[in-house]
């Protein structure tokens, strides 16, 4: 009964030793001890469902996100014309992603747009931000994934954007929030890894929220003063290399009647270079007569993806009050 005891508190002790080595200290075993288990053909031209057999989390969310269907897109099809734009290419098919550089274009796995391989192998390993023992391939800890400067080799002027803010608040902040849970769902790794802050790999696009846009309407014997600001964005909003998502600002001025005496509508895009700044109030000034009585106001965006213009703010003010 003794040795059995014994026996128990041996095993479980090993398993805690190999729990501390599988999550701190990867780096203490002997590559020819893990040669056994290494799957080259992970570093090697993988699919992303490959990846997906042990990081199910992950690759079902980035099936769910348009880096996914970088190649593929409809839109992106038709605005590259036919996919011959030369420029569009790097930053859709990616070969290695590498933080503050510009990546060359693959030739081939097209179809899978920006997808593991291209953010993730460098160097003969698996590169991300935590440090943890991965047998099936080398794993590096990288601290550029916790980094704008990563996202900024492809979306360079929102990170010009962004880094002029001198906001600390990164892309992944916003766009990768992170939650609990394990890196692999796939036994028995998947029982010896603890859990990790893992990042959202749909690469969210922020929703307007309340405050997300300050409108400020004053009124003078002979005009109405909009003033509009981005005030939560830590870059134009909105914002794009290439695309053209956009905001549209429509001023319907109306007499006491009710009759519209006109309808003023603003476009707010980065191609017309209209974007709001982060934190800098946007003025328009329009001419109007002493009948026009009331302002009614709606901002609607439109994304690139997308030709469905969503109302985002709408108020209405009178010519007697301030709004």
């Amino acid at each position: 009964m003794k040795i059995m005891g014994l026996g128990l508190l041996g095993g479980l002790v090993g398993l805690l030793m190999l729990w501390v080595v599988v999550n701190f200290a990867g780096g203490l075993i002997p590559e020819f001890l893990l040669a056994p288990v290494r799957d080259p053909a992970l570093l090697d031209k993988a699919e992303a469902k490959q990846c997906g057999d042990c990081h199910k989390a992950i690759y079902e969310a980035w099936k769910e996100s348009r880096h996914s269907r970088a190649w593929i897109s409809k839109n992106y099809i038709k605005d590259s014309e036919d996919r011959t734009k030369e420029k569009c290419l790097p930053c859709h098919i990616p070969q290695v992603v590498r933080a503050g550089k510009k990546p060359d274009p693959r030739l081939d796995q097209r179809d899978e747009g920006i997808f593991c391989v291209s953010c993730h192998v460098k160097d003969g390993a698996m590169h991300g931000p935590h440090n943890v023992l991965s047998p099936p391939h080398p794993t590096r800890q990288n601290q550029n994934y916790n980094s704008s400067k990563l996202c900024g080799s492809c979306h360079e002027k929102t990170f010009e954007q962004w880094e002029k803010t001198g906001e600390r608040e990164t892309c992944q902040s916003c766009h990768m929030p992170r939650t609990k849970k394990r890196l692999t769902q796939k036994p028995p790794l998947s029982w010896l890894h603890r859990e990790q802050w893992v990042g959202d790999h749909r690469f969210l696009h922020g929703d307007f929220e309340a405050d997300t846009l300050g409108v400020q309407v004053s009124w003078t014997d002979s005009r109405i003063v909009l003033g509009l600001k981005n005030q939560t964005v830590p870059h134009h909003v909105p914002t794009a290399d290439n695309g053209d998502p956009r905001l549209y600002l429509e001023t319907r001025l109306l007499e006491d009647s009710g009759k519209e005496y006109d309808n003023i509508r603003e476009i707010l895009a980065p191609q017309q270079e209209t974007a709001l700044p982060y934190n800098q109030e946007v003025t328009f000034r329009y001419r109007v007569p002493e009948k026009v009585r009331r302002a009614s106001i709606q901002i609607l965006y439109r994304p690139a993806w997308s030709k469905e213009k969503k109302p985002v703010w709408s108020g209405d003010f009178d010519r007697n009050s301030d709004g």
